[in-house]
């Protein structure tokens, strides 16, 4: 299937690339997968524009905010990898493996794509795990944030739209937050990553 295929392939590069600006288009084809297989087809007027809404941050707004730091703060497009090649190499196939097993359990054999939405859920977590620079952890949270998604459209699908949805608001809400506080902390120092904020004591 195609975009079982786009999905695999954009984990894979969230989690084994060091380039903001790959792991950017990675983003994008991984949000857009997501997206299109979490679609509420059979929603409301209001359930869709406010899908367009949310879908639209998620793939324009929060993107484009993400260079917009970078060119305004000059923020080192390295995105500090926490382990080597050949461990990030083991630990992505890994992630991508446990997702495929994860879905062919007894109680998700049955289900639809399951093995993708863990195979999602587990390539967006692993995103934040191999990296330590600040805007990788934005994305791997907005790429989790889909698979949130994602899952609740797969494993619940009576789910009311209008809750499925304002979580998703929430998560894009926060993300937003999370911007912020990044721009805050790079503006400061464009230098600092996930293991510097770790020294810091209060």
């Amino acid at each position: 299937m195609v975009v079982d295929v786009v999905l695999i392939a954009s984990s894979a590069v969230l989690m084994l690339d060091a380039r903001l600006r790959t792991a950017v288009v990675a983003y994008l084809a991984f949000t857009g997968t997501t997206l299109w297989l979490a679609f509420p087809s059979d929603g409301g007027v209001r359930a869709m524009t406010f899908f367009a809404t949310i879908a639209a941050i998620k793939i324009a707004v929060v993107p484009l905010a993400l260079m917009f730091i970078v060119r305004r703060y000059g923020v080192p497009e390295h995105l500090a990898p926490s382990f080597g090649a050949a461990w990030r190499i083991a630990l992505a196939l890994a992630a991508i493996i446990a997702g495929h097993e994860a879905g062919r359990m007894t109680g998700f054999a049955g289900v639809p794509l399951a093995g993708t939405v863990f195979t999602a859920v587990f390539a967006s977590v692993g995103a934040i795990v191999l990296h330590r620079n600040l805007l990788a952890h934005v994305i791997g949270l907005l790429a989790l944030g889909s698979s949130i998604t994602l899952a609740g459209s797969v494993f619940a699908p009576g789910l009311p739209a209008a809750i499925e949805l304002a979580d998703t608001f929430d998560a894009v809400i926060a993300t937003f937050v999370a911007l912020a506080v990044a721009r805050a902390i790079i503006a400061f120092d464009p230098n600092l990553d996930i293991r510097s904020l770790r020294s810091l004591r209060g």
